[in-house]
């Protein structure tokens, strides 16, 4: 093989090495992390990460120093998942939340910080919400996130937050790594989470995780209604609670039968 072919292959590799190496630690890398695990050559790999990030496969936040996977890989990722039995198993029963709780109803999964919505059917009854499919929301501020969350262990979690600046959207936000891992506890305990007005105030919302074969969080599904729906009774927050907890656990079932 030619030299020129053999470099192209081995400038290749490297690229899947690095990105494969991404997707692994959520919170992201510093270039000096990436070249302590992989030992590619500095110059080398300042040229790959640099190329890669041209064209989107990776992201480079300035104020942590760190890279991760980007939008490009996302689509990918999304283009996969639109064809896997995630999303086709989840949508018929968050279909029926929708119906039977009168709530917009959401699939995410954790990206990063992040909650990462998959799927999103609108209530029957019309009201605006900031999610939609391909929007990232703060995991920290949503019922989706927490339930993500769950699956994880403390010292994960910080590993997972350790840059994160808490924002708080308004006084029911969370606004503390410890405020998080106590709220993520209870969720642990409970097999639900939820997002009281955290995000923006005048919806209330419920999630809970969704697991594999392996017993592992992979993703969460969520019901959101305006609180005024329950003070006007349309729904209660136990009818919502025991529904999305029902419909995960469904959910999770499926996926178990076709791993």
């Amino acid at each position: 093989m030619p030299e020129s072919a053999q470099g192209e292959v081995k400038s290749s590799v490297r690229t899947l090495q690095i990105l494969k190496l991404l997707a692994s630690y959520q919170a992201g890398l510093t270039f000096t992390e990436i070249q302590k695990n992989l030992e590619i050559p500095k110059s080398s790999l300042f040229v790959l990460l640099s190329t890669i990030q041209q064209e989107k496969w990776i992201d480079f936040d300035a104020k942590s120093n760190r890279f991760t996977l980007g939008i490009q890989a996302w689509e990918s990722t999304q283009q996969y998942l639109n064809s896997s039995q995630l999303i086709s198993i989840a949508e018929s029963h968050i279909t029926e939340m929708m119906h039977d709780l009168h709530a917009s109803v959401h699939l995410a999964v954790l990206s990063g910080c992040d909650a990462l919505y998959l799927a999103q059917i609108k209530s029957d009854r019309s009201y605006d919400l900031p999610s939609r499919v391909g929007v990232r929301l703060p995991a920290q501020a949503t019922a989706l996130g927490k339930s993500l969350l769950s699956g994880y262990s403390d010292d994960q979690i910080r590993v997972i937050f350790r840059d994160l600046v808490f924002k708080k959207f308004n006084s029911s936000t969370i606004g503390s790594l410890d405020e998080l891992l106590k709220e993520v506890s209870k969720v642990k305990i409970q097999g639900y989470s939820e997002s009281n007005g955290e995000l923006v105030e005048r919806f209330y919302c419920v999630a809970a995780p969704v697991t594999d074969g392996s017993g592992k969080v992979i993703a969460a599904i969520s019901s959101t209604v305006p609180k005024l729906y329950l003070e006007k009774k349309i729904v209660t927050k136990n009818q919502m609670q025991e529904c999305v907890q029902d419909e995960a656990r469904q959910v999770s079932e499926e996926l178990r039968a076709y791993s």
